[in-house]
C-alpha cells in the first residue's frame, strides 16, 4: 500500500538530501515544492495557488496508483494545510508528515555547505523566508531537530514506516 510522507522545514534544513535518501530506498515518488513551482511552471516569488493545486492533484495521483509519494518542501502552513489535510483525508494507506525545527543560524550553517545553491541565494533572501517552527494546522508533525543527523532522520523515517 501507498505511503504519503511529507517533509517540511526552512531552505537549507536536509529536506532534499532525507527525500533523495527516501526516494532510492522506498522506490517514492518525489514530489519537490521547487522543481513544480521553479521549473515546471516558471514562477518566481510567492507560491501560487496553481503550484499548491498541482503538487495536491500529482500527490494524489501517484497514491491512487499504489506509488508511495515523498512530498518535500518549504510548505507553509497558513497556504498549505489545507492542501496536507486533504491529502490525508483521501488516502487511505500511512500518512506521516515531518518538520525541520531548525534555528536561523543553524539553517545558514547548512546552507553554506551547498555552494550549488549559494550560487542561487544567499543569507539575506534565507532570511526573508525563515519562519521558525510553522506547524500545520490540523496535523501532527514529528519535528526534526539539528541534534539529528541525516542519516539518523532517515533511519527514523524508514522506521516509521515499515513498522506496522
Amino acid at each position: 500500500m501507498s505511503i504519503l510522507i511529507v517533509l517540511r522545514g526552512n531552505s537549507g534544513s536536509g529536506k532534499s538530501a532525507v527525500a533523495r535518501v527516501l526516494q532510492r530506498e522506498l522506490a517514492g515518488v518525489w514530489i519537490e515544492q521547487d522543481n513544480f513551482r521553479r521549473t515546471i511552471l516558471g514562477e518566481t516569488g510567492n507560491y501560487s495557488p496553481l503550484t499548491i493545486e498541482l503538487i495536491e492533484q500529482t500527490a494524489a495521483l501517484a497514491l491512487r496508483h499504489g506509488r508511495t509519494v515523498i512530498a518535500e518542501g518549504m510548505f507553509n502552513a497558513k497556504t498549505h494545510s489545507g492542501c496536507f489535510n486533504s491529502l490525508r483525508a483521501g488516502h487511505q494507506g500511512r500518512s506521516v508528515f515531518y518538520a525541520w525545527d531548525l534555528s536561523l543560524d543553524e539553517t545558514l550553517r547548512r546552507h553554506a555547505t551547498r555552494p550549488h545553491k549559494q550560487a542561487d541565494f544567499g543569507e539575506h533572501a534565507m532570511r526573508g523566508w525563515y519562519r521558525g517552527w510553522d506547524p500545520l494546522q490540523g496535523i501532527d508533525e514529528q519535528r526534526i531537530t539539528a541534534k539529528e543527523s541525516l542519516e539518523e532522520t532517515v533511519e527514523r523515517i524508514l522506521r516509521d514506516v515499515r513498522e506496522p
